[in-house]
């Protein structure tokens, strides 16, 4: 850590009045610095960011980072708090803006003029931040750990250690973990960018492996691609993943998310327009993740599951989503249930999936399916033991013992509300952004008003896409759509909140539920003129709750 040296009160007092003296104990980094190289301030800061690592030698010590690309791979250490985002005056943390001030760490020549195999290794450390950075150049294709963790390799980490604020992308590896490899390692990876990046195996986003369970929060985790998991993979590992949005990944095994002998806690995500051979949203193998309050629409499957993919022993609990517009090739476009899985399927809206939305492929799986809304799925709602269909709900749960108290309504969701229209001029993709822009000239909307809702580009296919911005006649969206999105085709914006008058208020089972919906709005929430559901609480079906009144106090239970 830096110190002042003893001087005089006079010199002090006319340092303190002629020059913008820091008093923040950071150590500096500025690539283009030309004073004295030692970190002290911003004219004399070190030029590498590893210089900045090594000199920090006290506990929770900050390295402050100025706007620049800097051609390097870093080693991370204990207690280090390494910030980028920096103009090069500022004299507080806060002053910062990390979106504005793009500090990147590029470590497409690090190696000896090749590739590092990673960008930012993070080794048996604790209490360190990366927090602020782009992170990009790295080519994990070397032998043993050098095979995975192309962008970050973090391994026997606890949950002392957090990857913030980072903008992770072009990133390649041959095993795992093209953008996050977590071995061993529990990090929390908050309000991260993580795009475009590849493995061939596990983790085209984040790679999950050998007792990991990070805390995945806040994310935009869109455009990578592996063969198992291209946005997660949980292999061994159970992550809390939340709030994220997961959209626009690619895989042959679990587009979304892969879970491999691992229960993850998969809650208030927006999984969406994501695509894999099984599972396009979600694979379950050997798996029961708690799957609740999340969006899972337009995911695609090349061949089962579009949506959710059980498989060999899963029985996740699946409670409070809304499942809807998935698709799959041959069958079970909102979730395909095999060999000995049984998952417990309640409070859940299904609409507008093909090809079943349940699909139980034989007699050794038996879903528990009660208090679901079925609804708009063009091919069936239910296909029993791999032999008997179901088209009705009255039928379905007249005939399975395992399903009861479904209803089979128009759930009206508020985006049945909105009007489409069709694109007049190309889409265009932002490859530094990770975004698409698509224009239709006679469109009048407000300013960002459909912000955070889904737009199906294409009506002629199922896919959806997250919705940045937009402006009166422009729409942006996460990852690249310009091959789904052409001139003249029709476009559907989707908003899956639940309208006044829809079925589902108050028609939900009201144990074993979440005490929140996708938006963090609290369950239940009563709407006095609706009872959907007799004598059981306020519980909506779906992954949102319908803004009413909470329980009065007195019909608390307290404990």
């Amino acid at each position: 850590m830096k110190s002042i040296k003893p001087i005089g009160l006079i010199t002090m007092m006319i340092c303190f009045l002629v020059f913008p003296i820091s008093v923040s104990g950071a150590v500096y980094v500025n690539k283009n610095a030309t004073g004295a190289n030692n970190g002290n301030s911003w004219t004399d800061a070190y030029t590498t960011i590893q210089a900045g690592i090594d000199d920090a030698d006290v506990a929770d010590e900050e390295v402050w980072v100025v706007q620049e690309t800097y051609l390097e791979s870093i080693v991370m250490k204990s207690g280090v708090k390494l910030y980028g985002g920096f103009n090069g005056t500022e004299t507080e943390l806060n002053q910062r803006n990390w979106t504005m001030n793009v500090t990147t760490i590029d470590a497409s020549t690090a190696r000896g003029g090749l590739p590092a195999y990673h960008v930012v290794i993070m080794d048996s450390i604790t209490n360190a931040t990366i927090d602020g950075f782009s992170i990009t150049g790295g080519n994990a294709n070397g032998g043993g750990t050098n095979d995975g963790g192309s962008g970050f390799f973090c391994y026997n980490l606890n949950d002392t250690n957090m990857i913030k604020n980072n903008i992770i992308s072009g990133n390649s590896a041959t095993a795992s973990g093209g953008g996050i490899d977590c071995y061993s390692s529990s990090p929390a990876i908050t309000n991260n960018i993580i795009s475009g990046n590849s493995a061939d195996w596990w983790g085209g986003g984040i790679d999950c492996y050998d007792s990991s369970s990070p805390a995945i929060t806040n994310n935009t985790i869109s455009g990578n691609s592996a063969y198992y998991g291209g946005g997660i993979d949980c292999s061994g590992s159970s992550p809390a993943i939340t709030n994220n949005t997961i959209s626009g990944n690619s895989a042959d095994d679990g587009g979304g998310i892969w879970c491999s002998y691992s229960s993850p806690e998969i809650t208030n995500n927006t999984i969406t327009g994501n695509s894999a051979y099984y599972g396009g949203g979600i694979d379950c193998y050997d798996s029961s993740p708690a799957i609740t309050n999340n969006t899972i629409s337009g995911n695609s499957a090349n061949y089962r599951g579009g949506g959710i993919w059980c498989y060999d022993n899963s029985s996740p609990a699946i409670t409070n989503n809304t499942i809807s517009g998935n698709s799959a090739s041959t069958y079970g476009g909102g979730i395909y249930c095999w060999s000995n899985s049984s998952p417990l399927i309640k409070n859940n809206i299904f609409s507008n999936n093909n090809k079943y939305d349940i699909y139980e492929y034989d007699t050794s799986s038996d879903p528990m399916v009660s208090y679901n809304d079925f609804y708009g799925n063009p091919n069936g709602i239910y296909y029993d033991e791999g032999t008997t269909p179901y088209t009705s709900v009255s039928a379905m749960d007249s005939a399975i013992a395992e399903c009861s108290n479904n209803i089979g309504l128009d759930p009206l969701f508020v985006g049945d509300t909105l009007s489409g229209g069709s694109w007049t001029a190309s889409s265009v993709y932002n490859s530094a952004t990770f975004q698409t822009t698509l224009t239709d000239s006679f469109a009048s909307w407000t300013p960002d008003e459909h912000s955070g809702r889904l737009l199906n580009p294409d009506t002629s296919q199922k896919r959806q896409f997250v919705i940045v911005s937009n402006t009166v006649t422009t729409m942006t969206v996460w990852g690249n759509v310009t091959t789904i999105a052409q001139i003249g085709d029709a476009y559907k914006i989707f908003d899956y909140h639940l309208q006044l008058a829809s079925p589902c208020i108050d028609a939900g089972y009201d144990q074993g539920v979440p005490d929140s919906d996708f938006d963090g709005e609290p369950r239940p929430m009563d709407v006095l003129s609706v009872d959907n559901n007799g004598l059981l609480e306020e519980y909506d079906i779906g992954a949102d709750e319908y803004p009413g009144e909470l329980p009065a106090i007195s019909d608390w239970v307290l404990y």
